[in-house]
């Protein structure tokens, strides 16, 4: 499939490479173009990857798109770099901070086999060490595991979608709460669900039951995808961007308090203390929510915001709760702010233009002043030219002058018309005594011709 070699254990790509079915193990794929500098800056990056993942059932891979277009149309490539795992069952695109140790994470991840069987309380414990989510599907029937082939593939490098083959592993109580299983304590804690088939989730120390019907395939996946991640997140682009497609709210924290941190690790613990399903998430860099809400915020500042209808709440009181904050968002007993409307459209233009022009003018005064002054100079000096017009004594007698002409020219026009009709009207005249003189003409040859006869 490789045309070449770049290093010992890096992979170049030809022509060739577009049939994923083909593919023997996950190919770990870097879509470059030559003239790219964030490409060039990759490579290093990408040879330690591939030194680092030369045990694993990985191949480390590149391929010059702009050289091999049909490759790179095969996987809609739109932008470079482009990090992709590609294998026989899964296509995942990389997003994320472009580091060695961010990238083999996501490879290691990405290539773990889909659906597998947990059969005993060893099986499951390594998985719960590879992972903060898994789930597990107890007694499952083939629609449902149809539903799950779906989902894995696209939630493979996130989280785990186990099957459970043992009945000992999971016990069916339908009088008794699911319960976790805490590897930590020596005293092994019987794992339970209320049915004989179902799909549980253990997560932040806890186990949650999908409690609505296996037989709606697209809403068991949307709560599997809703469910993949811990309720607490140290927020960064890669850990924001996913949360914004579920239907789960979020609720921000932008500082470092180690006090405010502990708070919203507590309340994300305590799933159910506040009404509806929210992501707790830690930011320290304001543009992560910033540019989410188009607004500055401050630091100690807690923001409530609903991705679906982009609404949010604000709160920059360092005493007040979260849960406080929360609860009011959840009541709209508080001041919303955003959502999709033309005003809310119109904040988010001027918040562009004063987040990406206004620190150009402190960071280069004299090139912006430059940038600026120039149209508005060349408009300002268009419009006094033409108020200089009218007040130039010269150019009004000229412009009356070409007025002048053109009203000679009107009249000119006029008497020629009227001396084109007069001609006609002569012409016509003499046609018609001509014509009578022929009429007088004929009738005296009439009569002629009568006489003779």
């Amino acid at each position: 499939m490789g045309i070449g070699l770049a290093s010992s254990n890096i992979l170049e790509l030809g022509p060739e490479f577009g049939d994923q079915s083909q593919l023997e193990e996950p190919h770990l794929v870097m879509f470059y173009a030559p003239w790219c500098g964030h490409c060039k800056s990759l490579h290093p990056i990408w040879y330690e990857l591939g030194n680092k993942l030369s045990r694993h059932p990985v191949t480390v891979a590149r391929i010059d798109a702009t050289l091999y277009r049909s490759a790179a149309e095969t996987y809609n490539v739109r932008g470079f770099p482009t990090i992709r795992l590609i294998g026989k069952d899964r296509a995942l695109d990389f997003v994320g901070d472009r580091t060695a140790e961010a990238l083999h994470d996501f490879a290691i991840k990405g290539s773990r086999p889909l659906l597998p069987r947990v059969g005993s309380l060893g099986k499951l414990r390594d998985l719960q060490r590879s992972d903060d989510v898994v789930f597990l599907s107890v007694g499952t029937t083939d629609d449902t595991r149809k539903c799950l082939t779906l989902v894995a593939p696209q939630t493979v490098h996130e989280t785990i979608i186990a099957e459970v083959t043992n009945d000992a592993v999971v016990k069916v109580d339908k009088e008794s709460k699911v319960q976790y299983i805490n590897e930590n304590t020596e005293k092994r804690v019987d794992l339970s669900i209320s049915k004989s088939s179902g799909v549980i989730v253990l997560k932040d120390e806890k186990v949650f039951e999908y409690t609505d019907s296996l037989d709606d395939c697209l809403q068991l996946v949307d709560w599997i995808k809703s469910e993949r991640f811990s309720a607490f997140q140290v927020g960064s682009y890669p850990v924001i961007h996913p949360l914004l497609f579920l239907k789960y709210k979020i609720a921000f924290y932008y500082g470092d308090d180690e006090g405010r941190i502990s708070e919203m690790k507590q309340l994300a613990s305590e799933r159910g203390s506040v009404p509806g399903n929210f992501y707790f998430v830690q930011v320290s860099k304001a543009e992560f929510i910033e540019n989410l809400i188009s607004a500055f915020a401050e630091v100690g500042s807690i923001i409530v915001y609903e991705p679906g209808t982009e609404i949010y709440s604000y709160s920059s009181d360092p005493h007040k709760p979260i849960k406080e904050s929360v609860e009011e968002f959840t009541n709209t007993r508080t001041q919303l702010y955003g959502g999709t409307g033309f005003l809310a459209g119109t904040k988010k233009v001027w918040y562009r233009i004063a987040s990406n022009v206004l620190p150009l003018f402190y960071d280069h005064p004299f090139i912006m002043g430059i940038v600026i002054m120039v149209p508005i100079g060349l408009i300002l000096l268009c419009c006094c030219d033409e108020q200089r017009s009218k007040d130039d004594p010269i150019r009004q007698v000229r412009s009356s002058e070409s007025h002048m002409d053109l009203l000679w020219a009107d009249q000119s026009d006029a008497k020629k018309e009227e001396e084109y009709e007069e001609e006609n009207k002569e012409v016509r005249g003499h046609d018609g005594e001509e014509e009578a003189e022929s009429e007088e003409q004929a009738e005296e040859k009439d009569e002629e011709l009568k006489k003779e006869e």
